[in-house]
């Protein structure tokens, strides 16, 4: 019997430690925040639709920036020849498809450089950037996705904007 008792009072002891353990790992657990998981998401660039969609974005954006009369002036070293327009066109596709993380690679001038004789104003900027903002949301672009591409645009205004107000 004291035999019989004796396993009986060493299994619950450790049964109470065994179990106690687990329990309290259990609400340790509860208790920490949730890692995100990480998913395999898809790049910007395809989010938004491949070169393609960069590519329509991109003449959208520069027709609507040649018609607006706010900052039509800016672009007239580049209107005045068919080619520079060209290439005008070419270097802001391949900067889009870069900053949306696409196979890309812009190859154009440096950006300060190019933008220093042009003396964009923060005005101009903001005009500029309106009229890429409206040409997204006829697009339909997302509104995320419209986000992380302003966003990292916007990082390149201190090299855009050359004149102070």
């Amino acid at each position: 019997m004291q035999r019989l008792f004796l396993f009986f009072l060493t299994g619950c002891l450790v049964s109470v430690f065994l179990f106690d353990d687990a329990e309290a790992r259990r609400r340790r657990r509860r208790h920490q925040p949730r890692r995100a998981k990480i998913i395999n998401e898809k790049k910007l660039f395809e989010r938004i639709g491949g070169t393609r969609a960069i590519n329509e974005i991109v003449d959208e954006w520069t027709r609507l920036n040649l018609a607006d009369q706010r900052v039509a002036a800016a672009f007239s070293p580049v209107t005045s020849k068919p080619e520079r327009l060209g290439k005008m066109r070419r270097n802001l596709s391949e900067q889009l498809c870069e900053l949306a993380e696409g196979p890309c690679q812009y190859k154009g001038s440096d950006i300060k450089k190019a933008h220093v004789a042009l003396a964009v104003s923060e005005d101009q900027y903001l005009v500029v950037s309106d009229n890429l903002v409206r040409v997204l949301q006829v697009r339909e672009v997302a509104e995320r996705e419209k986000n992380e591409l302003l966003a990292r645009i916007g990082e390149l205004r201190p090299e855009i904007v050359t004149e102070s107000p």
